[in-house]
């Protein structure tokens, strides 16, 4: 489909006046076969946006036809918002985002980047790596900019390359409209970040099962405190939250009419200071699925919010791994363990006591894959957005393993 056969209604891409105060419900904009939007500061924003961590692939490469079809769906329904990342699907996703948008004009769709900490080493390195963004996704500037992931590992570089200062410069150029930070680390942490500047926005993990796991929700009091709105990232816990185990779906279907991805979906979406989700979408099917959550979408009741918090209980006593999948383990394993298909295999053993079918699907991955090949080097447990302790889990999950095998 070519740009032209878009009609997108002004009013819903650029406008609104009412600035965001950073705390208390922000109104919804609704309109006919488009998804939900909220005000943010003069602009609006779709309540559904794009993530694209997980794109649409044949083999090793995105499928760009398939990616292009979810694009055009977004845009005829108003989730123009996009998030992409440097190192996103093996550091091809700006490109075919930014292949992909290309076919539409510039002031009808937000894109979202984020600038690599982890591959600054000095205050040069910031301008230098977000032109090369530019110019990976084709456009002259970002709408949201964020410092990506900082946690206790990264926190230290982000401020030794002076990154803000370099950001707010490119912000007064005109090639940022609004600058923000991901955020992967311990509260600690954050209430020391959200004091280094005053931030247009924060981008955090929000969803049912880590709101109290992981202190999501202790994360997102603090940004609220400052005034700060958020994104959202991984409201469906990298899928955790769709593959429920029988029975946490059993409640879920009781309760509700909602499927596992809606639900989850309108959780998040559903906090007083989130201005937009971001879902990872990988196919057409997805697309359609949570834009249609979006196009009827309601904020949660005190019975829903109640059964959220007891099918989160549910999965909390089945054992559970807290992976999102997002495979920055991988990225710094020596030994190229497949960390996230072994912590899946291990949560749905752990779902259904059933040991063959672990143990076959085990033996459907490589050698070097597996759980017995760790050298406890500990990379994997610093790239951890959760802080898991990788090594121990996958020691757990090698005797688990043995013992199935015998």
């Amino acid at each position: 489909m070519k740009r032209r056969e878009f009609i997108i209604n002004s009013a819903l891409a650029i406008g609104g006046t009412a600035l965001l105060a950073g705390c208390g419900k922000k109104e919804l904009i609704k309109s006919e076969n488009q998804v939900a939007r909220r005000k943010y500061k003069d602009i609006t924003i779709p309540l559904l946006g794009l993530g694209c961590m997980r794109l649409p692939m044949k083999g090793d490469e995105i499928d760009q036809q398939e990616l292009d079809r979810m694009v055009d769906y977004c845009m005829e329904h108003g989730a123009n918002y996009f998030d992409t990342a440097y190192m996103y699907v093996d550091s091809k996703s700006e490109f075919a985002i930014g292949k992909s948008l290309k076919r539409f004009k510039r002031e009808d769709f937000m894109l979202a980047d984020k600038s690599p900490i982890y591959k600054m080493n000095t205050p040069q390195d910031v301008r230098k790596i977000f032109n090369e963004q530019l110019k990976k996704c084709q456009v002259e500037y970002f709408d949201f900019y964020m410092c990506h992931n900082i946690n206790k590992n990264s926190v230290g570089t982000y401020r030794d390359v002076h990154m803000v200062e370099e950001l707010a410069k490119l912000k007064e150029e005109g090639k940022i409209k609004y600058l923000g930070f991901s955020f992967h680390g311990t509260p600690e942490i954050l209430r020391e970040v959200v004091k280094d500047y005053e931030w247009d926005f924060a981008q955090l993990q929000v969803n049912y099962l880590d709101w109290d796991v992981v202190k999501a929700h202790e994360q997102y009091d603090i940004v609220q405190a400052q005034g700060i709105p958020v994104t959202v990232m991984e409201p469906l816990r990298g899928g955790g939250l769709v593959n429920l185990s029988d029975k946490a779906l059993k409640k879920l279907k009781e309760n509700s009419d909602n499927s596992p991805a809606a639900f989850g979906l309108r959780w998040a979406a559903s906090r007083d200071n989130v201005v937009t989700v971001l879902s990872g979408m990988s196919n057409l099917q997805q697309v359609k699925e949570n834009i249609q959550t979006f196009i009827d979408y309601k904020d949660m009741d005190e019975k829903e919010e109640k059964l959220a918090d007891e099918i989160a209980k549910i999965i909390q006593s089945q054992g559970e791994i807290n992976c999102t999948a997002c495979k920055y383990c991988m990225k710094v394993c020596p030994r190229g363990i497949n960390i996230p298909a072994l912590f899946a295999l291990y949560n749905q053993y752990k779902v259904t006591n059933n040991k063959m079918l672990f143990g076959i699907y085990y033996e459907t991955l490589a050698d070097d894959e597996k759980a017995d090949k760790c050298i406890k080097c500990g990379l994997c447990s610093k790239n951890c957005p959760q802080s898991l302790d990788i090594p121990t889990l996958l020691t757990k999950i090698n005797d688990e393993y043995n013992k199935t095998a015998g």
